[in-house]
This record gives C-alpha cells, sequence and structure tokens, in this order.
C-alpha cells in the first residue's frame, strides 16, 4: 500500500505530507484548489515525463517522495531483478527530484532508471483516470481482461499453451529451413565438401599451432640467439672466464681452510657455485650444438604455420574451433544424404506438434467460453448496482484457426448496450468517459481476489454522476477498498461519506503567493467538508446535519 506521499516545491505546493490508510482514502478541495497536482505527483515520481513548469516558480527543483509497504512476492522478486535493495519491513521508499531539464529517480537510495521504475510502479499501483481507461478502448487487450478474471485452471492452461506452441513454431522453423536447403541443396553440399575436404585434408592437431609458433620464432631469430650464446659462453670460459676465476679463488681458499671453520663453509659454497657454473657452461654447448636446422626446414615450418592460420581465419579462432566447424559440416552433409527421411521424419513431429497446440488451444478456448459468460452474468450484476439498470452484456470468443500465437487463438470482444432498445455494440465503441470509468470499477471489483496490485487510484470516476448513481459507485469502491487500499479524489459528498481516511485540498495566500496545502481531516470537520459539498459552498446547520446523516447511511 502506498503508506506517504511528500511534495516540495511542486507547482503550487511549497511543502507538504499526507500519511494515508488502509481502506478508502478520499481527497476533496474546491474547483482549482490542487485535487490534480497531487494525482499529478504520484504520476510524476513514478517516471511520468515531466513539462517545464511543474517547478514552483522561484525553486531550484521539485521533490516527490512516494513510501510504499508491500510483501508481494511479485514485487519482492522484481526489486531482485532490479537489484534494488529491500528493507526488512518491507519498505519502498521512491523519490524522484526535478530540475531544469533532468530529473534523478531513487528507490531504497539506488539510482533507478525510467524503464524500471516504471515496471516497480506497475506492481504497486494502478491509477485510473478518464485518460487511464484507454485500456477498454483497444480490443486488443479484452482477451487478457478476460484471462485475469478467469479461473486458476485458465492461467495453467495458459502456460501449456505457451509451451506447445513454442515447440511447435520451432519445428515449424526447422521444417521451413530444411525445405529451403532443399531446395539449394546442390550448391550448399558443394561448398560444405569443399570445406570438409579443406580441414580434413590439413591433419590438424590440437596444440600444434602453438608448438609450431614457438618453433617458428626460435629459426626466426637464430643468428641473435646464437650470438648472446657465445658471449654467454666466452663470459663463462674455463680458462679466463668466470669458471677459472671461480676456481682460482676456492683454491686460494683451500689452502687456508685448516685455519678456520667459517673459511671452510665459504669453500664449500663458492664450490657449489663452480659446480653451477661449470654445468651452465656444458648446457650452453648441447644448446648451440642442437641449435642447426636447414632452410628446408624453416620452410616448411613457416607453410604450415600459415595453412593453419589461413583455416582459422576461415572457421575459427582456434584448432579447436576449426574441428568444431568441420564436424558441424560432415553432420550437415550426412543429413542432406539423408534429407528425404529427415524431411519426412520432421514433417510428422511438425504435424503430431501442431495437432497438439491446437488441441491446447482448443481447450483454453472452451475455459474462456465458460469464463466468459460467468463474466457476463457477475459483471452486470456490477453494472446495475452502479446504476446502468438497462445494461446488457456480451462477451463473445471466436475461433481465429488462421492465426494461432503462444496465447491461443481466440478473438475476444465485450459488446454492450447501456441503454434499454440499442443493439450491442463493442465497448471500445460506445461509452462515454464516465461510462468507461465505472465500467473499470466494476472490472476491478469483479477481479479484486486476484489483482496483484495493492493501491487503487480513481480520479473523476464521479465525472456526470449523482444522486443513487452516485451512492451505488461510493459502495463499490467502499466494497473494493475491502481488499484493496483506494485513493479517491472527488467532488460528491456520497463519495466521501464513505471515506475510511478524508483529506482536505485548499488553496491559500502567502506573502503574495499561491500556495496548495493538504490535511487529514478530523471527525467533525469532516463532518464539515461534506455539509460544503452537499451545499455548494456555504455552510448551514442543516447542511451539518445532513452530512451527518449521509455519514450514518454510509456506516450502516
Amino acid at each position: 500500500m502506498l503508506e506517504s506521499i511528500s511534495v516540495k516545491n511542486l507547482a503550487l505546493i511549497k511543502e507538504s505530507r499526507i500519511e494515508l490508510g488502509k481502506g478508502l482514502n478520499i481527497l476533496t478541495g474546491e474547483t482549482g484548489a490542487g485535487k490534480s497536482i497531487i494525482l499529478g505527483s504520484i504520476r510524476l515520481a513514478l517516471g511520468e515525463r515531466a513539462g517545464r513548469d511543474v517547478i514552483r516558480t522561484g525553486a531550484e527543483y521539485a521533490l516527490i517522495e512516494l513510501t510504499f509497504i508491500s510483501d508481494k512476492k511479485e514485487v519482492i522478486e522484481c526489486m531482485k531483478e532490479l537489484d534494488l535493495p529491500t528493507e526488512p519491513d518491507g519498505s519502498i521508499y521512491i523519490s524522484r527530484r526535478l530540475m531544469e531539464g533532468r530529473s534523478v529517480a531513487k528507490c531504497n537510495g539506488e539510482t533507478i532508471s525510467g524503464r524500471d521504475l516504471k515496471r516497480l510502479a506497475a506492481l504497486l499501483i494502478d491509477i485510473h483516470g478518464q485518460n487511464d481507461t484507454k485500456d477498454l478502448l483497444d480490443v486488443r487487450n479484452y482477451r487478457d481482461i478476460l484471462d485475469e478474471y478467469g479461473p486458476e485452471n485458465l492461467q495453467d492452461m495458459k502456460e501449456a499453451m505457451c509451451r506447445d506452441y513454442a515447440e511447435y513454431k520451432r519445428l515449424r522453423d526447422e521444417l521451413d529451413a530444411a525445405g529451403d536447403a532443399e531446395g539449394n541443396k546442390e550448391k550448399e553440399i558443394a561448398l560444405a565438401r569443399f570445406e570438409l575436404e579443406e580441414i580434413e585434408g590439413a591433419c590438424l592437431k590440437i596444440g600444434e599451432d602453438e608448438e609450431l609458433e614457438e618453433r617458428y620464432r626460435v629459426m626466426k631469430n637464430m643468428d641473435r640467439i646464437a650470438e648472446s650464446l657465445s658471449k654467454a659462453s666466452q663470459a663463462l670460459d674455463r680458462d679466463q672466464g668466470a669458471v677459472a676465476m671461480i676456481g682460482s679463488a676456492l683454491r686460494e681458499l683451500n689452502s687456508v681452510t685448516g685455519y678456520d671453520t667459517d673459511v671452510s663453509d665459504i669453500a664449500v659454497r663458492l664450490s657449489t657455485a663452480e659446480d653451477m657454473m661449470d654445468g651452465l657452461l656444458r648446457d650452453i654447448g648441447r644448446y648451440a650444438d642442437d641449435m642447426e636446422f636447414s632452410e628446408a626446414e624453416f620452410r616448411e615450418t613457416e607453410n604450415r604455420l600459415d595453412t593453419i592460420n589461413h583455416l582459422k581465419n576461415k572457421y575459427g579462432d582456434s584448432i579447436e574451433a576449426v574441428l568444431k566447424y568441420g564436424q558441424d559440416r560432415a553432420e550437415y552433409l550426412d543429413k542432406m544424404d539423408n534429407m528425404e527421411a529427415y524431411i519426412s521424419e520432421l514433417t510428422m513431429k511438425t504435424e503430431a506438434a501442431r495437432k497438439k497446440a491446437y488441441d491446447t488451444a482448443s481447450n483454453l478456448h472452451d475455459i474462456r467460453v465458460a469464463t466468459a459468460k460467468d463474466m457476463c452474468v457477475d459483471l452486470s450484476e456490477r453494472l446495475k448496482a452502479l446504476s446502468f439498470d438497462n445494461v446488457s452484456l456480451d462477451i463473445p470468443v471466436e475461433k481465429d484457426d488462421d492465426h494461432i500465437n503462444s496465447l491461443g487463438y481466440d478473438e475476444v470482444d465485450i459488446l454492450v448496450s447501456f441503454n434499454l432498445g440499442e443493439p450491442l455494440k463493442s465497448l471500445s465503441k460506445v461509452a462515454s468517459g464516465g461510462e468507461l470509468s465505472r465500467f473499470m470499477l466494476a472490472l476491478k471489483e469483479a477481479t479484486a481476489g486476484k489483482d496483484a496490485v495493492e493501491t487503487l487510484v480513481f480520479d473523476e470516476i464521479d465525472a456526470g454522476i449523482s444522486g443513487k448513481t452516485a451512492w451505488n459507485v461510493s459502495g463499490s469502491m467502499k466494497e473494493l477498498s475491502r481488499s484493496h487500499q483506494v485513493i479517491a479524489i472527488t467532488h460528491l459528498p456520497q463519495i466521501a461519506a464513505r471515506a475510511d481516511e478524508h483529506y482536505l485540498i485548499e488553496k491559500r495566500t502567502e506573502c503574495d503567493s499561491t500556495i496548495t496545502d493538504i490535511r487529514e481531516l478530523a471527525k467533525e470537520e469532516k463532518v464539515e467538508e461534506i455539509a460544503r459539498l452537499l451545499s455548494g459552498g456555504e455552510l448551514t446547520q442543516a447542511g451539518i446535519e445532513n452530512a451527518r446523516e449521509l455519514i450514518k447511511s454510509a456506516e450502516k
């Protein structure tokens, strides 16, 4: 639920904060007091594009902060997927700072993109104004609306439909690709045979390229290596080099080792050094003796490397990749050699998958037809309770065999007549803004137990209604608030009387500027506000008594 709204420097609001409650939260105020700013602030905080004039005159920035509380599984999973920190008590703090030409949004202290913010917001809150009923004007949404109302086995069947169609599409695409391959078979087979022969003819061995590159590097730098070896050998020479000097030093020390054991230890270490140097001299000699190679050997190594690198450039960046490509080509040729049998078998598998997908679509269709009947009865009753006394409703579910997809092959429409004697027509073509708002309210009531979103906001749902209709609408909203937090902006006393929490939005002047404030009303203040709504602005004792009676009726 939405626990609080804080707004600073937004339009006419200097600084304001309200804490919302469970159940039905009602916001009222004089025309022009700024009721739309409150709803607008929620939209802005949740990622809606901001206009240039939203920042209060004279301020550098505007700030909106929303606090939600939610332990819903879908919300928690979304937070984890977006790599957002979670709070132990389920608090979700969303803020958006609006500045000239840019804005910064954060969730629980972490910066969040507009796209991710809207994704999270869709799980937290559902806002309905007359402009937000556009989903009811698009026939393509009606199947989703029906499915949302449907029983649990409808959702299970939708998952089966998605799996079965995916398998059918995979096999169908594979069959289409096989048909294309069959059509271009001769050219493709010739290319595959050439590539395979080229790879097999090279007789590649894994690791061969690394060994050859090391050998080639030695061959190419042989002169420089030989020169360095010669100089090293001269430096270590037994007659005049380091080995000779260490030998001379050792003989000197050996002549005095009998006088001091420490000198004897040094002599031992020097003898070890002499042996090591002598060994190094022998190793250099052996390496120099083994260095000889022929020009033919050099060219052979160079050509072999050229061959390997040529294949790596064409078929992969390593010998392993080249061999894998050759294996794929061999499998392809084997498949081409047996193409007729392969296509025959694939055709049978594709047809079996198609039949399974269509059987699942048929079962899904039957569930949708039954669901549509139940939904018609349910919605008709709820619409009549909202003062659509002569409403007629039908939800046809028609098969479209030529357009099966992961959702089945059903086309759904919502046909309605709001007036006696009028023919049924698609809801998308006949409903006015006020009728759509009430229709949406009836839908929300019908799906209340299945809707994961905890907070619903209604703006202008009372447009064009009064009297009994207004009273019925308020009853539906109250009923909906038993399972959801409902926030409604209204000017009708019948709706305000049902409030669990009532907030007043009012405009005042301060230091030659206009400020909009919002505050929660105490019990007696609520009575006075409803009396104002009843009387059109002037408070009278009769109006106050009428307000008390209206609240009592609502409580009953």
